[in-house]
């Protein structure tokens, strides 16, 4: 993904453009898309850089074509207000659950972004096996044309998780979450990924936290990381649809803030300026979820930007992703991880313009 100042023949001109505010064209050279070799993988994993993986599931896309249909069908009825649980007792989800999980009543977490919540036990020879798994269904922003979503898979309290160990559970919502979207087998069944990853990691990896997007046009998600306890990286697929992402080193993100900043001398960034001169606040800076001025003009910067990401492409901090392609982000701890931002590049006009794609986290194999 490049500027448009790229004169090759099979290069398209993209629009980025995200909640409202649009961040110029980009140039999108399908030509280029060799993997890297396993060398580089591995040096660009230790170096929290992200690795792309194009084509690599196509295969599977094509044998997994009717289950990738039905969950676009469950994305389009749950964008027009349906209800998941009246969704997942018809067929084919009832013979998907049955008899290994039983779906329960709907609960509310008190997320303002939460569509749906709904609770599952796991059923083993006809007795209670685990208790309080669940799928909950969100929207990925509060911005009115912004139609994406996402499902995610797990288990127990959500805002005391990183406090919770359970091995059994997490195994159980990774599962529940192939029985829902037997697509995930694509990912978390694909031999040369595993192979590649347990010579990367040193371990076999074991795929948990499932979450699985639909970034809508206008929509996708803003500047983070998906930094946890026992997960070491992220990896991420394209299974319909397309996306551009900005991606890098927090060291990496933090340095280009400076370099921005020291550019700048527009009022809206004054306070953040200052605080940016000095290397340590603005770390904590971005790893805060504190309300203040410096962490709005922040999320200002890195999310409505334009400018910042033009300075981002150009420095080769862009990547684009079709059906098939994987993408790999270390997440070590806070210090060492790729920070990552996404743009549905898909057409409104298509017939099932929201994509579907696969997030899930890596552990070690228990």
């Amino acid at each position: 993904m490049k500027r448009p100042d790229s004169k090759a023949a099979s290069a398209t001109l993209q629009t980025l453009h995200r909640r409202g505010v649009g961040h110029g064209q980009v140039s999108i050279d399908t030509t280029n898309r060799k993997a890297p070799l396993p060398n580089a993988i591995k040096t660009r994993w230790n170096a929290a850089q992200p690795v792309h993986l194009p084509g690599l599931l196509l295969p599977g896309i094509e044998k997994h074509a009717g289950e990738i249909r039905d969950a676009l069908n469950i994305m389009r009825r749950v964008r027009t207000g349906e209800s998941c649980i009246d969704i997942l007792i018809e067929e084919p989800f009832a013979s998907r659950l049955e008899p290994d999980f039983d779906l329960l009543s709907p609960v509310h977490s008190g997320d303002a972004q939460e569509i749906e919540k709904i609770v599952f036990d796991a059923v083993k020879s006809g007795e209670l096996f685990a208790e309080d798994l669940w799928m909950k269904v969100s929207c990925l922003s509060f911005f009115d044309d912004d139609a994406s979503i996402r499902f995610r898979f797990s288990y127990g309290m959500e805002m005391f998780k990183n406090q919770e160990d359970d091995p059994l559970r997490e195994a159980l919502a990774a599962e529940l979450a192939a029985r829902v979207f037997p697509e995930c087998s694509i990912l978390s069944e694909h031999a040369q990924l595993i192979e590649l990853l347990t010579d990367v990691l040193g371990f076999a990896p074991a795929f948990v936290e499932r979450i699985i997007y639909s970034n809508a046009p206008g929509g996708g998600a803003q500047f983070h990381q998906d930094v946890e306890n026992d997960h070491v990286g992220i990896v991420y697929a394209q299974l319909y649809g397309h996306t551009a992402w900005l991606a890098l080193p927090r060291a990496d993100l933090l340095r280009h803030i400076c370099d921005f900043l020291a550019a700048d001398d527009s009022e809206t960034f004054s306070e953040l300026r200052d605080m940016a001169k000095n290397a340590t606040r603005l770390a904590q800076l971005i790893e805060s979820d504190e309300e203040s001025n410096p962490q709005e003009a922040l999320e200002t910067l890195l999310n409505a930007t334009p400018a910042f990401t033009t300075r981002l492409i150009e420095a080769g901090c862009g990547l684009t992703l079709a059906p098939g392609d994987v993408l790999l982000l270390p997440q070590a701890s806070t210090e060492h991880c790729c920070w990552h931002s996404v743009f549905c590049l898909d057409d409104a006009a298509l017939e099932h313009p929201p994509g579907h794609s696969l997030s899930f986290a890596i552990t070690r194999t228990a």
